[in-house]
């Protein structure tokens, strides 16, 4: 099998895998294996305006299915992919999870891309009794913890603890919080409100924007009145890019720190100069070359980067890293249960796996089902110098 080089080949490649897989669905629920495959399903949302997060994990999921195909597939199965592209949109991502279970009898489902479809998913995953491996960032996705719902990027806890414990090295005793009014900046608005309380840190001011907002100058004035000492913005893109971009017209002194779902490099190609000496919490993906030798993720991380880059002609997002760690986990808890099943994958997880990704060191059990903790090596926190992502001080 060629390398995946475009977004093109990487699209006819799931339609073509998605046709192929529904010729061969047998009907009834897959709790073993049909000969020598095991049927994957990938719903993420590559087009839409989620499209930026869906694009990278589907690219990464192509890649790492050709790479594990390559060397025996996991545990000598070979991986026959499904894909569906959700457009973000909940209702369809429920629609098209319900065709994965009943029709082409997946062993296993890696999606949604954002938490509210993640939140549509989570009582279907209990009713289908399918393993879900959700790239979402929200903890309420895995909190409470549903049986057979797990997902890959940290939560929105653990980035806000890191955020405030970072604000706090640098001497700061009082932030500002600008949050979208979706299910992902709601959950972190929360997230950090607590984190700041834990650590000590006053919010000055808490405010939201809309999602389809194209000015938050307003918010930002009252940020720029207030005592804070640095802004927290907390939404994916295009928000983050507009408050930087109206921060400079402004003349707002406050540092900005993003969340880690403005962790791309798009927040810099679209923000510009504004984006200059901006912060963001960021997995460690966006900057291989700059992890210690003895940093215990740092091999499956250069890797990831330096085959992302070769088969796609670009670094990779962090949000890369969401499918291809949902991938190894899916092969850590095959090995370990000896059985392409269901019921059998997700016990392996409950029961316990570990394994090194892209988003930090993973240890996956009954009481954590998104695998990482404060000591995970998960996050670092960056700047923005001369156009590009840099270790921040």
């Amino acid at each position: 099998m060629k390398t995946i080089k475009t977004t093109e080949t990487t699209k006819t490649f799931g339609k073509l895998a998605s046709a192929a897989i529904a010729m061969v669905a047998t009907a009834g629920v897959a709790t073993t294996a049909l000969g020598d495959e095991i049927r994957i399903g990938l719903i993420a949302a590559t087009s839409g305006p989620a499209a930026f997060l869906g694009e990278a994990e589907k690219k990464a999921f192509d890649m790492r299915v050709e790479q594990l195909n390559a060397t025996g597939g996991i545990a000598g199965h070979t991986i026959v992919p499904v894909f569906f592209d959700t457009e973000g949109n909940g209702t369809k991502a429920a629609q098209q999870f319900r065709r994965l279970a009943e029709t082409d009898n997946v062993h296993v489902v890696i999606g949604p891309s954002t938490t509210g479809e993640s939140m549509v998913i989570k009582p279907l995953a209990a009713e289908l009794k399918l393993p879900t491996i959700s790239m979402g960032g929200a903890g309420v996705i895995v909190d409470p913890i549903e049986h057979y719902m797990f997902k890959t990027p940290p939560t929105d806890n653990i980035v806000a603890a890191h955020i405030m414990e970072w604000v706090k090295s640098k001497g700061m005793g009082s932030i500002a919080l600008l949050s979208s009014a979706d299910g992902y900046g709601q959950a972190g608005a929360g997230a950090v409100k607590a984190a700041a309380e834990a650590a000590g840190i006053k919010v000055a001011i808490a405010d939201e924007f809309g999602a389809r907002d194209s000015d938050m100058t307003p918010q930002l004035l009252r940020v720029r009145s207030s005592d804070a000492e640095a802004l927290i913005v907390w939404s994916v893109n295009p928000g983050p890019t507009i408050i930087l971009r109206n921060a400079q017209s402004i003349g707002l002194k406050q540092p900005i720190i993003n969340s880690y779902g403005a962790a791309s490099q798009a927040l810099i190609d679209q923000a510009g100069g504004a984006a200059e000496g901006s912060y963001v919490s960021s997995m460690r993906i966006l900057a291989p070359q700059s992890l210690a030798d003895d940093d215990p993720i740092r091999e499956v991380v250069q890797k990831l980067a330096a085959d992302y880059n070769e088969a796609f002609g670009e670094n990779p997002p962090t949000f890369a890293a969401h499918s291809y760690d949902a991938l190894n986990l899916i092969k850590a808890a095959v090995e370990k249960s000896g059985v392409v099943g269901r019921e059998e994958i997700t016990d392996a997880i409950n029961s316990g796996v570990e394994f090194a990704g892209g988003n930090g060191y993973f240890r996956y059990s009954a009481d954590n089902h998104n695998g990482l903790g404060a000591d995970s090596q998960s996050m670092i926190m960056l700047t923005v110098k001369d156009g590009g992502f840099v270790l921040a001080d």
